[in-house]
């Protein structure tokens, strides 16, 4: 057992143990404390250089922002938020240089960063110089601008800044959790100090409790002013990019983010204090003031000021700008902050009135105009296209394009696509079939649209009603087919008069001449056929326009009527034949025979049109024709119509192209020879007009036919009766032509009847007979279609020498003008294929005309 002075020895010893201790965890305890103060230090610095790390980079964020504003618009007031951008920018940076001295920030980290901020605000800061450029216009200015910004260099510079602030903020992220985790280890270092301090002594105890309550009471207040900081700092960056304003109970301003600055003009430190309706439309106060009363108990915790609806700012100039709005509310240490969040819509709703006069002048253009994606869906449909292909927009949106506007195309719409693609145009010809099923002949072109990020979005589609301009164009080319063939047509039949007048006179001459039944019979053969291939040659000068009878005064209503009633008693009761004509039709000047063969051919071909029966109807009326009549490529003038319609089979546009085409006929064989339809063509060509023709398979065929109308004319005098051709008197006829055979027949067919007779072979040789036998020579026959020296030449030549000779002319293709009996110069006209009496009355009546003896 011990004794006291052990006890004393123990307790002096356990005192002395004690007291080391004490002095120990004094020691100890004192250094925790002040190493945890430093360590709160360190985190509170750590909390800063976050803080001023990401202001900088939201300031230049902010003054790129109104930077492109400016470029965008021109307007200097987006510039405040550029200089306030660099100014704040600015302020972090001298922050963080005392960081940077201090060793709390890499020296090499900060002055990269600062150069960079130096090289960014220098790019930008020439961006906005080169769009305040005097020299050019406005849009160079833009350009040159939008030039330095397409460089990529200002992009380049932010990537490296973000760049260095990542590494910043990585840095002092891990100090901070090493701060946070040596907190912990000294928390647990105080916590075995205190118990220890109690085994010890009282002393330890209350030296280990005021270590810990100091470094609690430094650590509460680090975290606390870090969660400050760190809940307005996420506030103000995740509505970075809207305006935010902070509002107290009073409806006073407290605080203004950059863009509020920008939008109402106001800065920050200038507009605290400020009652929030000054910032707000006085139309539209008492929307804001509703939701920031502090007596509203019930409220919600946010709320959009105008749900669905625009609500209008006030800038500080008094201009007022269209903005969405929401205001939150909370508690700040017991008191209501209202936090109200502003959208400036100007540039939306300005696109949406534009939108909406783009639309309003879409709707109004003639042409055919609709949007499709590029799934072929139809987005929008003009009035144009409702008006071209019949559907309304609520019929055709969403559907697709290639199953609605069906038809033909040389490429497929994955074909098209692709070329669009690839292009970005398109154009070409398609057939489309339309609502009510006809089909329309389309000239079509396509656009691609990219959407904001220059990817394809869909394809604008122009279509043109291009099938009035292509049956002009097929009308045009069977007109310079017809005429052409006309021109060959007319040089057959030229050739084939040449060919038949030796064969009529000299038939005719051999009947004078020969005797017996059967000889007289083969002769009679001859001049039959003779006479059917002038009738066939007749009809194809008709059709090329050559031939032409007496021109006088008709009435189409009278040849209509006389048409009709022949057709009545003529054609099976299964056909009806009815007639409509205006009661005062205007007088033509016609030859009334070709005009009833045209109403007669074209009844015969609606007749065999409708086998079964049915309608054949005639009409007629007045009509004046424009100069955008193009339909009957006729000059303006006042025009006698006349239809001729069936309800017979109809023809298809194949047919359509070749029915006026010589020798072309849709019967069987022996039943037409195709002539019907040329001929009908030809005559109303000679009268200067034109033929219009519309049919379509099963629905009929209307012919129509257009004469001009004359108002005051005279008619032409009636020809002499003919008269029996007498014998000559020996005079001497000079016969001059290009064909032998003619003349051989005329000279024969002459000195039979009692005249004498010389011949030239063409125009120079007969003209120089003349010459040598003038004074004997009674008489001229003149071809007017000679090579080389033609009929008028002669003509000339001859009445050169001899002003009162009596000329007779003769073609198979040249006529006299209409109201004339011969050409010009010459006393008679015979046409070619002629016969002998035809050519001894023609010599009678120039001879007779020149006082002549007969």
């Amino acid at each position: 057992m011990p004794t006291l002075s052990n006890n004393s020895t123990w307790v002096n010893t356990l005192l002395a143990v004690a007291a080391i201790g004490v002095i120990v965890l004094c020691l100890v305890g004192g250094y925790s404390a002040w190493e945890a103060a430093q360590n709160s230090e360190l985190i509170l610095q750590n909390s800063q250089i976050q803080q001023q790390v990401r202001g900088i980079l939201a300031s230049l964020k902010d003054a790129e922002t109104g930077q492109r504003g400016f470029l965008i618009t021109g307007d200097e007031s987006y510039l405040a938020s550029f200089h306030i951008g660099f100014s704040k920018a600015d302020e972090y940076l001298a922050s963080l240089h005392n960081h940077s001295a201090s060793g709390q920030l890499m020296p090499e980290q900060f002055a990269q960063l600062k150069q960079l901020i130096e090289a960014k605000q220098e790019k930008l800061q020439d961006a906005i110089d080169a769009r305040r450029s005097g020299d050019g216009t406005e849009e160079e200015a833009f350009a040159r601008a939008r030039d330095i910004v397409m460089t990529g260099r200002s992009k380049l510079l932010m990537h490296q800044i973000e760049a260095i602030v990542s590494e910043i903020l990585a840095v002092e992220d891990d100090e901070l959790k090493q701060r946070e985790h040596l907190a912990n280890r000294l928390a647990g270092r105080h916590a075995v100090t205190l118990a220890t301090g109690l085994v010890l002594t009282l002393g330890t105890f209350l030296a280990a409790a005021v270590v810990t309550n100091r470094e609690t009471s430094e650590r509460n207040r680090a975290v606390m002013k870090l969660r400050m900081e760190r809940a307005r700092h996420v506030a103000v960056i995740d509505a970075s990019m809207d305006a935010i304003v902070a509002v107290d109970h009073e409806g006073r301003v407290v605080m203004l983010n950059p863009i509020a600055e920008i939008l109402f003009q106001h800065r920050e430190r200038d507009a605290l204090g400020f009652h929030f309706e000054r910032f707000v439309a006085e139309k539209y106060r008492s929307k804001f003031s509703g939701l920031m009363d502090p007596s509203a108990t019930n409220a919600p915790p946010r709320s959009h000021v105008a749900e669905g609806q625009i609500v209008y700012g006030l800038k500080s100039d008094g201009t007022q700008f269209p903005v969405e709005a929401v205001v939150s509310r909370s508690r700040v240490d017991g008191q209501l902050l209202f936090t109200v969040m502003l959208r400036d819509v100007t540039e939306r709703e300005t696109g949406r009135v534009r939108l909406r006069e783009q639309t309003a002048i879409l709707t109004h253009i003639r042409d055919s105009i609709h949007v499709r994606d590029l799934n072929d869906r139809i987005l929008t449909w003009n009035d144009g296209a409702q008006k071209l292909f019949g559907w309304d927009a609520s019929e055709v949106l969403g559907s697709s394009g290639a199953t609605l506007l069906s038809g033909s195309c040389e490429q497929s719409e994955r074909e098209i696509l692709v070329e669009l693609l690839a292009n970005e145009t398109w154009s070409g010809e398609r057939e489309v079939t339309t609502k009510d099923g006809r089909v329309r002949n389309i000239e079509s072109r396509r656009s691609l649209i990219v959407n904001s990020a220059g990817e394809p979005a869909s394809q604008l589609v122009i279509d043109i009603d291009i099938t009035e301009e292509k049956r002009r164009d097929r009308m045009e080319r069977r007109s310079q087919r017809l005429e052409s063939i006309g021109t060959l047509t007319s040089g057959i039949a030229h050739d084939l008069n040449n060919i038949l007048t030796p064969i009529t006179m000299g038939a005719r001459l051999l009947r004078n001449l020969t005797s017996g039944d059967r000889t007289a019979g083969l002769i009679s053969t001859i001049i039959s056929s003779a006479d059917r291939g002038t009738e066939m040659i007749r009809q194809l000068l008709a059709f090329a326009g050559g031939a032409s009878g007496a021109r006088k005064r008709v009435d189409m209503k009278l040849l209509i009527e006389e048409t009709c009633g022949i057709l009545k008693h003529t054609l099976t009761p299964k056909i009806e034949v009815r007639s409509e004509v205006v009661p005062s039709l205007w007088p033509i000047l016609a030859d009334a025979t070709e005009l009833s063969q045209v109403l007669m051919n074209l009844a015969i071909n609606a007749r065999d049109a409708m086998p079964n029966g049915g309608i054949l109807a005639f009409e007629a009326s007045n009509i004046t024709l424009e100069d955008n009549a193009t339909h009957t490529n006729l000059p303006r003038g006042q025009y006698v119509s006349v239809s001729v319609a069936d309800t017979g089979i109809g023809m298809s546009q194949d047919v359509l192209e070749r029915i006026f085409d010589p020798f072309f006929t849709t019967k069987e064989q022996g039943k037409g020879t195709g002539l019907g339809l040329a001929t009908c063509m030809g005559i109303v060509k000679s009268h200067a007009g034109g033929f219009v023709v519309y049919s379509e398979p099963d629905h009929g065929t209307k012919f129509t036919f257009y004469l001009p109308a004359q108002e005051q004319f005279s008619e032409p005098a009636n020809e002499s009766v003919s008269e029996k051709p007498r014998a000559g008197l020996g005079q001497c006829i000079l016969l001059i032509d290009d064909e032998e055979s003619i003349l051989q027949m005329a000279r024969a067919t002459l000195e039979q009847h009692g005249y004498r007779a010389l011949t030239g072979a063409g125009g120079a040789e007969g003209i120089r007979l003349y010459q040598q036998h003038h004074a004997d020579i009674a008489a001229v026959v003149v071809d007017m279609m000679m090579p080389q020296v033609d009929g008028t030449e002669t003509i000339r030549q001859i009445k050169s020498i001899r002003q009162d000779i009596p000329i007779l002319a003769t073609s198979g293709l040249k006529k006299p003008e209409y109201g004339k009996n011969s050409i010009e110069s010459a006393n008679g006209f015979l046409s070619k294929p002629y016969s002998d009496e035809q050519l001894l009355q023609g010599i009678q009546r120039a001879l007779r005309e020149t006082q002549q003896p007969v």
